[in-house]
């Protein structure tokens, strides 16, 4: 079997831990490479050959291999797979807390280590083993190109082991019980913080066996946007980036076809896990109605809608309250310290993260039982002045937990920045390089002390909407601290187009999140990142949110040329959807309001968006002289105020070459087609050429020139399958264009021939996009 992971260490300080670590990669199946035990020939040839070939690069870090040359030389081997973007993971594995070299930080201080200084080692190499096989699971399921039409086609969800988790015994048997009844649909009720999640995740730990699949949501906004990403339910062959979701009404359809998919290939050995269901959703019953089973946590009661609940209490059994305090709190108990904390506990009402926090904040400020009971009876302690824990009316509020006054100013500042996330999180580097951080030390301190959860299998974190709402209680203007947080994801979003699939669509939960809740346009830095949304949106075929964030921005009442680029983007949006009553009217809104300004170069670059929107709404009612009129309006003052190289003068050749083919002016047509088409070469935006050349090889046509009408598609074919590949490629208009041509030389037969596999392939194109 191929190798999967490449073991960099330290052999005189590590060889034995090294030898563990394989056997239990190598007993989950995960195949290792390390030296000496798997060099054949050339020392180092064959450990830059494994390098080379393997999809985890594991770094058994300690002092000695921190400042081991040949560790640095394996580093650096693997550092330049990930710097060029190859299909490799580095993970740092620190087995000590001593400080790393210079030249190991050079190349890994922007990478997330993997804690294993905590003993039991079992306990970290099971962890170390999860995330890997988090990893390489994830990596077989994009790679799989084989669709499968059985329920293993759904990308089962990896739970993560709690070693913290205690009691519940019975409420685990509770939910069985029901699960396991004539209704196999659930709804786990308690407040925030109580232990909801955390029972679900257990219940689906303790009774795996009994189910084929299970499935992990994060209730966000609705269940349908639940549904529709890939984040939660990815199924091979209906993934987004196969799908229309240019519209409101084809994201329903691919939202019905995933649902649909779910009621037919899966029944009660399937469960779905819905987390954080604190909203109503119409949605909610077409859901119930498919035979898996569902846990729904909520803080929201839906037994009087008639739904089946059981509602989650604070724990009451005293040996469990004080086990789960000593998960989190390591310091040796006195006798009558139990007693105490009983009183402690029932100060904060039995809360489950209410005891979690307060723990590891005792552990922390090193405070004993007796001394936070003083404090919480208003007495003056030290430890008091270093551990501002508990809110004034924790009593009665258990959203405002903790007093976060404690924290320093950075430590805030990354709690802050990080109330802008999905509920679901982010994965570590992410979040470290969109706040530019210095280090992980800060974030691993946050999580020690159980401010910030973490699931160390995806590498990802979050915090409790305790803690959300917390900071928002004690700093309503919090958003006004995290301009970097935001600046970022808007530089990142005005690179959109650039971006992989995947990281579009993180980056687009990312803002999202930070739209529906916190964004506002009163804050000079929302703008630019709204409008960077909008566009974003666009490019991934979200139109409809596009056009609503511009028509929020127009309520603004900008200045008079911002909106008439709103008004631009939004009539180049309608001309996509082909509402061309829309796209006349904001086209003629986009030009009127530049009549009146003064001449300028950002007005005459406005006016270029605006005669082409304008253009176009001519063409669409076949007015095609004021169509061109208004195209070549353009092209002159895009060539008047943009660089020689840019797309958008491109566009404008295509633009008027489009508008002359329907006026029959063909040769003139032909001559701005090759002009779009050298600029679209030039700038390498070759995906662009091909409707360019499909339409001269047509234009030739219209000449009778079958010679370069079939050059002009060879070219077609060329860069259809140079930018999209054979397997994506949009045979189907090609073969017509193939067809049209042997038709026009007479080659009846043969034109049949390419005729039907246009049509075949056509079908096979609906049908991708369908299933």
């Amino acid at each position: 079997m191929q190798h999967e992971v490449f073991i960099s260490y330290h052999r005189n300080s590590s060889a034995e831990l090294v030898e563990h670590i394989v056997a239990a990669l190598e007993s989950h199946g995960i195949k290792c490479w390390y030296a000496p035990r798997d060099v054949d020939s050339s020392y180092a040839g064959d450990i830059v050959k494994a390098i080379n070939t393997c999809k985890v690069f594991l770094l058994v870090m300690n002092e000695q291999s921190s400042h081991s040359a040949h560790v640095l030389n394996e580093i650096d081997c693997a550092f330049n797979r990930f710097h060029q973007h190859e299909s490799i993971r580095l993970l740092p594995f620190r087995t000590d807390n001593r400080e790393i070299s210079d030249d190991v930080r050079y190349y890994l201080g922007r990478i997330h280590f993997l804690d294993g200084t905590e003993p039991p080692e079992e306990d970290r190499i099971n962890a170390l083993v999860s995330r890997i096989s988090y990893w390489i699971q994830s990596s077989e399921w994009n790679n799989n190109a084989q669709p499968v039409v059985q329920v293993q086609s759904i990308h089962s969800t990896t739970l993560v082991h709690n070693t913290n988790f205690v009691g519940r015994a019975s409420e685990l048997n509770e939910i069985y019980r029901l699960l396991h009844s004539d209704n196999n649909k659930l709804f786990l009720c308690g407040t925030g913080g109580i232990g909801k999640s955390e029972l679900a995740r257990q219940y689906g730990l303790k009774f795996q066996n009994e189910y084929r699949t299970i499935l992990w949501f994060t209730y966000n906004s609705t269940l349908e946007d639940m549904i529709i990403t890939d984040q939660f339910l990815l199924i091979h062959g209906l993934e987004n980036e196969k799908q229309d979701l240019t519209t409101p009404q084809a994201r329903e359809t691919y939202y019905y076809k995933k649902l649909n998919y779910l009621k037919e290939h899966c029944d009660k050995h399937t469960l779905l896990i819905i987390d954080n269901f604190d909203a109503e959703d119409e949605r909610t019953q077409e859901l119930l109605e498919g035979a898996y089973s569902v846990i729904f946590t909520t803080r929201i009661s839906r037994e009087k809608d008639g739904y089946q609940e059981l509602s989650i209490h604070p724990m009451d059994n005293p040996e469990d309250l004080i086990a789960l305090f000593q998960k989190f709190y390591k310091r040796p108990l006195q006798s009558g310290d139990d007693m105490i904390l009983l009183q402690i506990f029932d100060k904060i009402a039995h809360h489950t993260y209410g005891i979690e926090l307060l723990a590891r904040q005792m552990q922390a400020s090193r405070m004993s039982p007796a001394s936070m009971l003083d404090f919480f009876n208003g007495k003056e302690t030290p430890a008091s002045r270093r551990s501002h824990i508990v809110m004034e009316h924790i009593l009665n509020v258990m959203t405002d937990l903790f007093h976060l006054g404690s924290l320093t100013e950075e430590k805030l500042s990354i709690l802050k920045n990080m109330a802008l996330l999905p509920v679901e999180g982010i994965e570590t580097e992410t979040f470290f390089d969109l706040t530019e951080l210095d280090d992980f030390m800060l974030i691993d301190e946050l999580i020690d002390s159980s401010f910030i959860q973490y699931n160390y299998i995806t590498d990802v974190i979050s915090l409790h909407p305790l803690i959300v709402n917390t900071i928002q209680k004690n700093d309503p203007d919090f958003v006004d601290d995290c301009q970097i947080y935001i600046q970022n994801l808007t530089r990142q979003l005005s690179s959109f187009t650039h971006l992989k699939s995947t990281e579009k669509r993180t980056l687009l939960s990312l803002a999202e999140a930070y739209y529906l809740k916190w964004c506002s346009p009163s804050r000079s830095f929302d703008i630019p990142f709204m409008e960077h949304l909008a566009e974003a949106y666009a490019e991934y075929f979200i139109r409809d949110k596009s056009i609503a964030i511009m028509k929020r921005l127009l309520t603004l009442n900008p200045e008079p040329l911002k909106a008439s680029w709103y008004h631009y983007y939004i009539s180049n949006q309608l001309r996509c959807l082909e509402q061309y009553d829309g796209l006349s009217s904001e086209a003629a809104l986009s030009l009127s309001l530049l009549k009146d300004l003064p001449d300028s170069l950002e007005k005459k670059q406005q006016l270029s968006r605006s005669y082409s929107m304008v253009g176009w709404a001519k063409y669409h009612t076949d007015d095609f002289e004021q169509a061109f009129s208004y195209f070549e309006h353009s092209l002159q003052l895009r060539k008047e105020t943009l660089s020689d190289d840019n797309v958008l003068i491109a566009w404008a050749y295509f633009n008027s070459a489009s508008v002359l083919t329907k006026m029959k002016e063909t040769e003139k047509a032909i001559q701005y087609y090759e002009e779009a088409i050298r600029r679209f070469l030039r700038i390498n935006e070759i995906g662009i050429c091909v409707p360019a050349y499909i339409c001269i090889a047509e234009a030739y046509l219209d000449l009778n020139d079958c010679t370069k009408a079939t050059n002009a598609l060879e070219q077609a074919f060329t860069y259809e399958y140079e930018y999209y590949g054979e397997e994506n490629c949009r045979k189907y208009w090609l073969y017509d264009i193939k067809s049209k041509i042997l038709e026009k030389q007479g080659k009846n037969d043969e034109a049949a021939e390419y005729r039907r596999w246009s049509e075949e392939e056509y079908k096979k194109y609906i049908q991708s996009r369908e299933t």
